[in-house]
């Protein structure tokens, strides 16, 4: 299962990079903690379906977009 966060990790960090913000700011612009941030990207956490969706609106996407990035 890990290897699935850690590909989820990359592709939210690419996104979040791609739209110019730096990790700190994404946190705050989906009012998440910026080390819980820090700690998806590198696949650390198995993420809830909530904040999956949290995730992808802060990124401006729908879950099913992010999912297929």
């Amino acid at each position: 299962m890990v290897e699935v966060e850690k590909r989820l990790g990359k592709v939210i960090r690419k996104l979040r990079e791609e739209k110019g913000f730096s990790q700190e700011a994404f946190a705050d612009h989906a009012g998440i903690d910026r080390s819980y941030q820090g700690r998806v990207e590198r696949g650390e956490v198995s993420i809830t379906v909530r904040m999956l969706e949290t995730l992808a609106q802060a990124l401006g996407l729908k879950v099913s977009e992010l999912m297929t990035k």
